[in-house]
């Protein structure tokens, strides 16, 4: 997007060759970017539309007449001025219109059409601060549309792109503990709000006052109480046990010594997990599931457990339960490659196609191009779009 010293180097230009009535034109739509500037936005919209009167087809005053009625909520006259900008065929500020555009079509619940413009916008974007607001928005959308898997994708790319956005981390919070039910990483991503946030941005309180003390009580409720455990000992002696005989591929043996264990001490993450690597190689999946699952239950930030988890599911042919699963692995690790892969498969196989599309092509962003598996997804990906 153009500077304002530019916008007003414009205007002055257009003075210059249509004389003294563009000249009150330029002068009102100065005044209007100092009103704009400083918050004063129906002084703003005042002067831009005097402005108007005087310079015809200029983009940019057009937009900042679109951003003016937005900033007070008049979705008409802003999609009116953001569509005369348009009409201009501006080419640097295309996709910031577009953007804008999308932004009212969210505001009036317009939500099939907002995307379709919003795309457009992405599309058309050549710098990363106009994508982040464009994938923020993307993501509101999909949320307002019960698309949690897809909202929560959109915010994680735009933290790809500038991790210091405040409203993508305020957005996937709120995602977080509403829809997905994750509420450590809903604290978390409040705590990065907090931390990047503007100290005039007025969810700050909200946030603070609110949202996190009622996160910290509700964790802390469910917080399972440590106690020292007199049986440690002996789980450890029968999780070494177990290894043994694993390794010596006595796996009754070591079955029954995991199992020992984890009855010794539930808390022993590596009885949990061995047991669901020896359940997935003799094929008992819904076992294999049960252990990989409840190894992810002791340690969460341990991604191969949730992967392991997700795959038994998916051989299971329960890919819906595969997804949950991943939604949990993708939200402590977003830009994991494998877990947005499998993510991808996951929902392909539920026929969600618009999923599997988007989280296939995040996938395909994160790799190199010498991987030599990209090649065949990426025509696997390009399969689904002609779906």
């Amino acid at each position: 997007m153009k500077t304002r010293i530019s916008f007003v180097f414009c205007l002055c230009a257009v003075a210059l060759a249509c004389g003294c009535g563009s000249r009150s034109g330029v002068k009102a739509a100065k005044k209007g970017l100092a009103a704009f500037k400083e918050g004063r936005n129906e002084k703003a919209i005042a002067y831009f539309t005097t402005a108007t009167q005087q310079i015809t087809n200029d983009a940019e005053l057009y937009y900042h007449l679109g951003l003016a009625h937005l900033r007070l909520g008049n979705l008409v006259p802003a999609q009116e001025a953001f569509q005369a900008a348009l009409d201009s065929k501006p080419a640097e500020l295309k996709p910031s219109i577009l953007g804008s555009l999308g932004q009212v079509a969210f505001h009036q619940k317009e939500y099939t059409n907002a995307l379709v413009v919003l795309r457009q916008a992405l599309a058309a974007s050549q710098d990363d601060a106009t994508a982040v607001r464009v994938l923020t928005t993307m993501g509101a959308v999909e949320a307002c549309c019960k698309n949690p898997s897809l909202a929560s994708l959109y915010y994680l790319r735009a933290l790809k792109l500038d991790y210091r956005y405040a409203p993508a981390h305020y957005n996937l919070a709120v995602l977080y503990q509403d829809q997905h039910n994750l509420y450590a990483e809903a604290l978390d991503s409040f705590g990065l709000f907090m931390s990047v946030a503007d100290k005039k941005d007025k969810k700050r309180r909200e946030v603070e006052e609110t949202r996190i003390p009622r996160l910290k009580a509700k964790l802390e409720r469910e917080r399972p109480r440590v106690n020292i455990n007199p049986n440690a000992t002996r789980a450890g002696t029968l999780l070494q046990t177990g290894g043994n005989a694993y390794a010596a591929k006595d796996y009754t043996k070591a079955i029954k010594a995991y199992k020992d264990a984890l009855v010794a001490d539930p808390g022993t993450f590596s009885a949990a997990y061995g047991l669901g690597n020896i359940y997935r190689q003799q094929k008992m999946y819904a076992e294999a599931l049960t252990y990989f699952k409840n190894a992810s239950d002791i340690n969460p930030t341990n991604q191969d457990s949730y992967y392991q988890a997700a795959e038994v599911a998916m051989q299971l042919k329960q890919p819906a339960e595969a997804t949950k699963i991943l939604s949990q692995a993708i939200a402590r690790s977003p830009y994991n490659p494998a877990s947005l892969r499998l993510m991808a498969q996951a929902f392909a196989a539920q026929a969600r196609i618009p999923e599997a599309i988007a989280y296939g092509e995040f996938y395909l962003s994160l790799v190199p191009a010498t991987d030599p598996d990209r090649t065949p997804f990426e025509k696997w990906v390009h399969s689904l779009k002609q779906r």
